[in-house]
């Protein structure tokens, strides 16, 4: 009797999908399961091609965003994770910046090293009266061609989208935030076709788009790896990876225990596994879920992240982050695509975008 032959060691099974993918292909959804097997020592080979991966398709050199809320709290919406809905008591207050300080803000992430600076408004989508105060800001930024205008608005209409896009506007970030299956168990004021109608709309006028999700949302893997075929197939530029950092307050506090350094890694991996040309970007929750491996989010595959302040929260200090550029090596780069090597001796110790409470996003 002639015996199968034993199935490859996940390891080599992990080398051969990489190269799969170094070699234009893309994989399917069974192939990106198999690599959400890996755990122990066979994670190692996973960053280890998710790293070749960001590198033949990326580049070494790291790209910075920084955010501001423009306008927060009072939102309408119910999502799980938000400490700015008003179904949820937290410690956010409604606030909102005016023009120059939305500027300064811009400032500010410039000397950071940013290329790209978004205003972030709560509420289920923007008034055209809130397009009307924005306009001016978004005006500015783009005549100054320092960097790349971007917003999060929430739900846009065509005509919306192409206004932004009129203005100057040339990001437009919409997190799916999960899959298909398991947003019910996150929101249910709207829907995910809701969300997918604007990324949709937001491509249509010409404008890139941002999307990605948060993850130690109670989802599987599964879930992970359908959001991610989604963002693929919407045509994401750029997907942040947040982690959850639950706020007293809002649903989900206290529901999930937090994700290990590890598994946020491999998130980041089996991402650049799928998402081989996409910016992948780490923001929320970076430091708190990752602590001392906040360094390797490169080796899984990551090629940005957030510099700066979250919405209503500081930060890690930009020095330190500068500083982690210069001990791994890497350059960062800027809006006018020139690089840079990171300087945590620059005059940006201290500097702090401005936060509007104690809350987080």
């Amino acid at each position: 009797m002639i015996q199968s032959p034993n199935p490859p060691a996940l390891a080599d099974r992990i080398a051969q999908l990489a190269r799969l993918v170094l070699d234009g292909g893309r994989l399917n959804r069974a192939q990106a399961l198999e690599l959400a097997a890996a755990r122990g020592d066979d994670l190692y080979d996973l960053f280890y091609w998710a790293n070749k991966i960001r590198i033949r398709y990326c580049g070494r050199a790291v790209k910075f965003c920084s955010i501001v809320a423009g306008k927060a709290g009072n939102c309408s919406e119910d999502c799980g994770f938000c400490s700015q809905s008003a179904k949820f008591q937290t410690h956010v207050s409604p606030s909102k910046l005016s023009v120059d300080e939305m500027q300064g803000a811009m400032d500010q992430a410039l000397a950071l090293g940013s290329s790209s600076f978004g205003v972030v408004n709560s509420g289920r989508g923007p008034t055209e009266k809130e397009l009307d105060w924005l306009e001016p800001f978004f005006r500015g930024a783009a005549a100054g061609g320092r960097l790349r205008p971007c917003a999060t608005l929430g739900e846009l209409t065509q005509d919306q989208a192409r206004r932004l896009k009129e203005m100057g506007v040339q990001r437009v970030n919409h997190n799916l935030e999960t899959s298909r299956r398991h947003f019910p168990h996150i929101i249910s004021s709207h829907t995910y076709d809701d969300r997918v109608r604007t990324i949709r709309i937001a491509k249509a006028a010409g404008l890139s788009i941002c999307s990605g999700g948060i993850f130690g949302m109670g989802e599987t893997w599964e879930d992970r790896i359908d959001m991610a075929l989604e963002l693929r197939e919407l045509g994401a530029d750029v997907t942040p990876i947040n982690f959850l950092n639950a706020i007293p307050g809002t649903a989900l506090y206290g529901r999930q225990p937090d994700l290990t350094p590890m598994e946020a890694l491999s998130i980041i991996a089996l991402y650049r596994f799928v998402l081989p040309t996409s910016e992948l970007k780490i923001a929320g929750g970076r430091d708190k879920i990752l602590r001392d491996l906040v360094s390797w989010i490169f080796f899984a595959g990551a090629s940005s992240f957030m510099i700066g302040n979250y919405l209503t929260t500081f930060g890690r200090p930009a020095e330190q982050d500068h500083q982690m550029l210069k001990d791994l090596d890497l350059p960062y780069v800027t809006f006018d695509e020139v690089e840079h090597e990171a300087a945590p001796g620059m005059p940006v110790a201290g500097v702090r975008l401005p936060i509007l409470s104690p809350a987080t996003v």
